[in-house]
């Protein structure tokens, strides 16, 4: 199997794609797309939990290296519990499955060990440069956020491209926003749980148009809905079947105020080995 295969849809992403991408930056402004990790954020109770402690200070430091820190240096140390699913977080291609078979026809069971896969982590993943479209459906529909529940159709998505004179290209990044993140660390509760989203019709869409990587602010890209009898089926949609990582919880908020629809993306997952994702900090550069 060819490294092409293995890291999926972000083969789509050429030197050419890139070089494309960069004539997109106009005024040399760059834009953090992610949310501040801190300690009482919104994390799925599936994932666990999130604890940031200060494991050194700069008291701590001095005495413990008195009488050889002549220049008293100080420091300060911290220490992290997370899930690699925490925060702004992109999924690796080892992250979801039907039944047990996962991207490219691997089993699952012969993949997986006490320190995640041996094929697929997050670590086969290269740095992502490319295109970045934004699909602001709240300015698309004159409100603030869309509804809970709310699914998104591959025809509101054309209609969205088409008013703002935009296309979705082979290799790009495409980044939904919802406003449903004017919710984060004001009403966890409410982020967490039924959220709009795209529906499977839009996911096979967007994997017809050959984009790299797509991406929410919220929390499961996929709508969320009461009683739904399938769990996340956009993500065996995008992930499993075509090969294309998912970024979630992505803050939009400031590319939406300004009216960029198109910008050079770039996100470079943390490299653990065989893991499932990794928290991420994209950015947009316009």
């Amino acid at each position: 199997m060819s490294t092409d295969e293995l890291i999926g849809a972000l083969s789509n992403i050429t030197p050419e794609e890139v070089k494309g991408a960069l004539q997109c930056v106009r005024r040399g402004l760059v834009v953090s797309l992610a949310h501040t990790l801190e300690n009482g954020m919104p994390v799925p109770d599936f994932h666990g939990p999130f604890v940031m402690t200060t494991h050194r200070t700069v008291e701590g430091t001095l005495r413990l290296f008195e009488g050889s820190n002549k220049n008293r240096l100080g420091s300060v140390v911290c220490r992290y519990e997370l899930a690699d699913h925490t925060g702004t977080h992109i999924d690796a291609l080892n992250h979801v499955s039907e039944g047990y078979e996962m991207y490219a026809g691997l089993d699952a069971r012969d993949i997986t060990t006490d320190t995640g896969t041996l094929r697929l982590g997050v670590d086969t993943l290269p740095p992502i440069v490319t295109r970045g479209v934004l699909l602001d459906f709240p300015s698309y529909y004159g409100i603030d956020t869309l509804d809970e529940e709310y699914e998104i159709r591959a025809e509101e998505v054309c209609g969205l491209l088409e008013r703002y004179r935009l296309t979705l290209r082979r290799g790009d990044a495409a980044l939904i926003y919802t406003g449903f993140s004017k919710y984060w660390m004001k009403d966890n509760a409410k982020y967490l749980g039924y959220a709009p989203g795209v529906g499977e019709a839009c996911a096979e869409w967007l994997a017809a148009q050959k984009i790299s990587i797509a991406g929410s602010d919220t929390s499961s890209f996929d709508v969320v809905k009461r009683n739904s009898e399938k769990l996340f089926p956009c993500h065996q949609i995008l992930i499993k079947r075509s090969g294309i990582p998912l970024v979630e919880n992505l803050k939009l908020e400031e590319l939406a105020r300004s009216g960029v629809y198109q910008f050079l993306f770039v996100c470079s997952p943390l490299k653990f080995k065989g893991g499932a994702g990794s928290p991420v900090t994209p950015i947009a550069v316009y």
